[in-house]
């Protein structure tokens, strides 16, 4: 079936943002390219190397973001913390949670001014079961008419990252938040800095699955939390630096999802270097038609190009006919921009997305597909 998404879309995925916040430091330098570089680590045809994990390593102190109970969390929320829209490394609103359960939010509107309010939160069980400590954040600000606005966020994933706790957030409610009316993010991630440093060391000569919270392509530094194949964090909730090695280029990696947790299979030398990384995050596929990325996984990838985000924000449109190219071997979603209009759609633009995040571009004068970069 036929069907349009207007705008910068993001997705309700393990890996929800495009790209990361650097609004509590410099911001990174902006990757150029999209090549993706193939490496063996997830190739069915090579030898299989066990995935490990640090489950049951010995701790040097209890890990602060492993919540014991309602008032572990607490502590932690209390604070100012900043937000990045999807596809920007800008701040756009800073929100701040209180102990007795006050929240005040700043946002940035387009234009430069500012606009304030105060509300409420509260802590909920998502799971009904006394045990598990609450992790349904509910917000309530008030409204004209003297009715109150209220969002649900299931705090999904976490990590301490480079002086920062990190929390990545799941709006759970039919309604609208800040972040869904504003920003059409339906996944936030938020941040605030700590003095707290991570406790575990990197791996060694080892392959494993690991969430990439931040990379930084001038020191060649990315920040890994170890995680199952599913996403679920191993161990202490916390990303240690890793170095990588020469031969790696990280700006011939797909840089959406080099940040705020995207999911990788990544491999190491002796010296604790990444010597290759592969994206992990749309399962298991075979080498034919039947792809387990859908539509709006496809745009979630598309939107992160600054091409696409300049069409975009003139008011264009993405279209998807359900078509598919086979495109240097690999099966991928062809994406339409163009305009739409009150009875049909013109087409302007054409792209297509594969499953590892690399984009290309269609050039009609030649009637070929072309790697779309990023600046």
């Amino acid at each position: 079936m036929n069907k349009w998404i207007s705008g910068l879309l993001t997705a309700t995925l393990i890996l929800c943002p495009v790209t990361g916040c650097t609004a509590l430091g410099a911001s990174e330098e902006a990757v150029n390219q999209n090549q993706l570089v193939k490496s063996a680590v997830n190739n069915k045809s090579t030898a299989q190397v066990p995935l490990t994990s640090r489950a049951g390593a010995a701790q040097n102190t209890a890990d602060p973001l492993n919540f014991a109970n309602e008032n572990a969390l607490r502590e932690v929320l209390v604070g100012q913390w900043v937000y990045c829209p999807p596809a920007s490394s800008e701040p756009a609103l800073w929100i701040s949670f209180t102990k007795d359960g006050k929240v005040h939010e700043r946002i940035k509107n387009p234009n430069g001014s500012y606009q304030e309010r105060n509300g409420s939160y509260q802590l909920q069980r998502w799971e009904m079961r006394s045990e598990v400590v609450p992790n349904l954040l509910q917000i309530q600000f008030p409204v004209a008419g003297g009715y109150v606005t209220t969002s649900d966020f299931l705090i999904e994933r976490k990590t301490l990252c480079d002086g920062k706790i990190v929390l990545e957030l799941m709006q759970m409610n039919n309604g609208d938040s800040t972040f869904s009316t504003n920003f059409s993010d339906t996944c936030p991630v938020l941040e605030r800095a700590t003095i707290w440093q991570p406790q575990g060391t990197v791996k060694k000569g080892e392959t494993f699955y690991g969430a990439v919270w931040k990379m930084n392509p001038t020191t060649k530094t990315v920040w890994v939390d170890d995680v199952t194949e599913d996403g679920l964090n191993i161990g202490r909730y916390e990303s240690l630096p890793y170095q990588v090695a020469p031969q790696l280029d990280l700006n011939a990696l797909p840089p959406q999802l080099l940040v705020n947790g995207g999911i990788w299979t990544i491999q190491t030398d002796s010296m604790g270097r990444i010597t290759a990384m592969e994206p992990y995050i749309y399962g298991e596929y075979d080498d034919g038609y039947d792809m387990e990325m859908t539509e709006e996984e496809a745009a979630t990838i598309l939107s992160g190009f600054t091409e696409v985000q300049f069409y975009l924000n003139q008011g264009m449109s993405m279209f998807f006919d359900g078509d598919i190219e086979v495109i240097s071997g690999e099966t991928c979603i062809v994406i339409a921009l163009g305009t739409n209009h009150r009875d049909y759609f013109v087409r302007e633009l054409y792209y297509a997305v594969s499953p590892y995040g690399t984009v290309y571009s269609y050039d009609v004068i030649t009637d070929t597909w072309n790697l779309l970069g990023l600046g």
